[in-house]
Formats: structure tokens, sequence, C-alpha cells
């Protein structure tokens, strides 16, 4: 069976893990402040915060901004449900923003418009959809304009990059957002097994970020060497030193899956562009993208996706659908009332979608099986 992702493990990876196994420590520990400081160095970002894995990055993230009962969040609805999911959690109301189709990602101008008409958020989570960057620095001069913050969900999108008045800033560098989220589920560009991280460039966030992973706990050794107060409600979304040895491991590769991800969306790239009833992904300009899925579109909609699903798996290859978008799950229409139709945009996209298989091992004959499948279900 050929997955639509999978991680990609090699021999340092193993004997990266090892070593921790055979140290001192297995849990949070000084691989934690080192794969810390290797993500800083990637992304630019000041400081980082590893933890349990993406939605609670996306948690800790809205409670390091104070989002709290009745807070507006919003977000794109073209991902998964922790971006939204979050919000909620804090106890806040989470509203929908469409997006913009040359980007697949939450629309600066529809934004705009919602501030003006509607309510100004407390938060606005923007998602770097399959690796393609938002629009960060408009929605960035957005949250000045109105005043609210901004979370970039960044977990598509490590190594990624982006340019902006001719200078070049890599997503979750916090450049154009006051924190970032990464996830390393193992589907991602990197993986730690399970995990993620919260970026940022404020020390105050930081700090409040690392109270809030454990416990609300600070150390009091003036007191006594065991002594500690609970400072806050924190949790425990820690991260141990085994997953964080993996992921020191894997960033070291992050640059070889990168060029590995863009041959073969290049090859999807070349064998689908000015076929009629499929449309490629963007590639908008001024962006380098580093490829999490490679998601086509059928413009004839759900019944020639559907064909191509069932054909794809009779092959035995699995393909995915990213995503049907969040206020249609029973909990958001219960709560808020929403209908279909809320953003049209969105909807168009997840009607068609379809992600084929995309991940450094994915091999060339294995990909040209894909695409000639693809190729056979076009009438």
């Amino acid at each position: 069976m050929i997955p639509y992702s999978r991680q990609s493990i090699s021999s340092s990876d193993i004997q990266s893990v090892t070593a921790i196994l055979h140290s001192d420590f297995i849990t949070t520990g000084p691989a934690v402040e080192a794969f810390e400081a290797a993500l800083c160095s990637f992304t630019g970002a000041h400081y980082a915060v590893a933890c349990a894995n993406g939605t609670a990055a996306l948690h800790l993230a809205c409670l390091a901004l104070g989002v709290g009962k009745g807070d507006l969040g919003l977000t794109s609805p073209l991902t998964f449900l922790a971006s939204a999911n979050c919000i909620e959690y804090c106890g806040g109301r989470t509203g929908f923003i469409d997006i913009d189709p040359t980007r697949l990602a939450l629309s600066p101008d529809a934004l705009d418009e919602w501030c003006k008409k509607k309510r100004v958020p407390k938060v606005v989570i923007p998602v770097d959809y399959a690796g393609i960057p938002a629009d960060l620095p408009q929605i960035y001069s957005l949250a000045k304009k109105h005043g609210f913050a901004v979370i970039e969900d960044a977990a598509h999108s490590l190594g990624s990059f982006y340019t902006y008045k001719g200078r070049r800033y890599a997503c979750g560098s916090c450049a154009h957002s006051d924190l970032a989220t990464l996830s390393f589920h193992p589907v991602k560009n990197i993986t730690t097994g399970e995990g993620g991280a919260v970026l940022t460039n404020s020390p105050k966030l930081a700090d409040k970020l690392r109270l809030l992973r454990s416990h609300g706990m600070v150390k009091r050794p003036a007191k006594a060497p065991w002594y500690y107060d609970m400072a806050d409600l924190g949790f425990n979304y820690r991260i141990t030193d085994i997953q964080c040895g993996l992921g020191i491991s894997q960033i070291k590769r992050l640059a070889e899956f990168k060029k590995r991800r863009e041959a073969l969306a290049s090859a999807y790239d070349n064998s689908f562009a000015g076929i009629r009833g499929l449309v490629i992904p963007p590639r908008p300009n001024g962006t380098d993208p580093c490829h999490h899925l490679y998601p086509i579109r059928f413009t004839a909609g759900e019944k020639a996706r559907r064909t191509a699903y069932d054909a794809l798996l009779k092959q035995g290859i699995r393909s995915q659908v990213h995503y049907i978008p969040v206020y249609w799950q029973p909990y958001y229409e219960a709560k808020y009332g929403t209908q279909r139709g809320l953003c049209p945009e969105a909807e168009r996209f997840y009607h068609g979608c379809l992600s084929l298989p995309l991940y450094p091992g994915l091999k060339d004959s294995q990909q040209q099986k894909v695409i000639s499948t693809i190729l056979e279900c076009i009438p």
C-alpha cells in the first residue's frame, strides 16, 4: 500500500534516539533545549517552546495571549479541527474567514471586511496550507490597523519561506506574527513521533508558554531545594528528550526532505498542468514552499473526486481529503448555527480536492503509478 504520507526515519535518526536512551535524561531535559535552539536557528525566531503536540501548541499560544471567555478568534475553515478548537478550549468564540484561492489560506481582504463590518477579534490564526505561506505581512498589517494578535499556524510549513520587501523570511520566524505553532506528527515535514512547538520573539510570551507547559509551576530553591509554587493553572504539555532527540536529527535532514518534496510536486505539476478538469496547487509569487501536501482539485466536483479516490485505492494507493470545512462539524453547527455557504471559496475547494501521495520516501515508479491512475480517470 502506498500511503498519502509517512515519516522518513534514517539510521542517524535512530542513533540520535538511542543516544538519549543511554543518557541520564529521557523526559524533559537538555535535548528539549537543544531542539528548541535548533528550531530558533532554522526559523530565525528568538524563542521556541517545544510541547506535546501541535494541538497543545495552539492551545498554549491562545492561553499566552490571554484568550478567554467570550473573546473572538478567527481562523480559516480549510484546516484541521485544532486551529479552531484551540479558541474554544479557552472559552472563546470562533469565527471563520474564507480563503484566498490564490493561496488556499485565510483571505486578508475578507478579514479586513469582517473587522470593519462586524467585530474586531482578540486573535487571528492564519493557516499555512499545504506548505504555502499565508499572506502574513498583509495580515500582520491588518493586526496593527485593527488591534488583534496573530498566531501563524505553521504546522504544514516548516521549511517554507516567503519574500516581503526584498527580504526572505522563514515560516515560523514570527516576523509577521506574535506567535507561530508547529506540529511534528509523522506526516509533517519533520517528526518527533508526536510533538509540537510554539515560536515567538517576545520574552514575556516565551516565559508564559514555559509556565503553562508544565502545570503553571515555578521552582523556588531559595525556600528549599524541593520547593515550588503553582503560579498559574497550567497543563502537562511537556515533550520528552527521546522525542527531541529524534527532532534534532530530523531538522538536520529538512533541506533533503524539502528537495525531494519539490521534485515530487514538480513532477505532479508537469503531469497535470493544462489537463482539462484538473487544477494544480497554486505557487504564489514570492513564496518558496516546502510542499507538505499535494492537493489536486477536480473541477467536476465530488463525483470526479470519488472516482479518482476509488481508482487509486483499487491500485493500493491511499489518498486523503484536506479538509472538510471546520464549521460543517456538528459541534460548530450546534453552537453557532453555521450553515453551508458561509465560506464559498473554501467549500468550492473542498468539493473537488484530493491530496495525492507526497513524502520523501515516495519512489518515482510509485508516483508514476499515481499519475497514470489519475489521468485514466479524466474523461
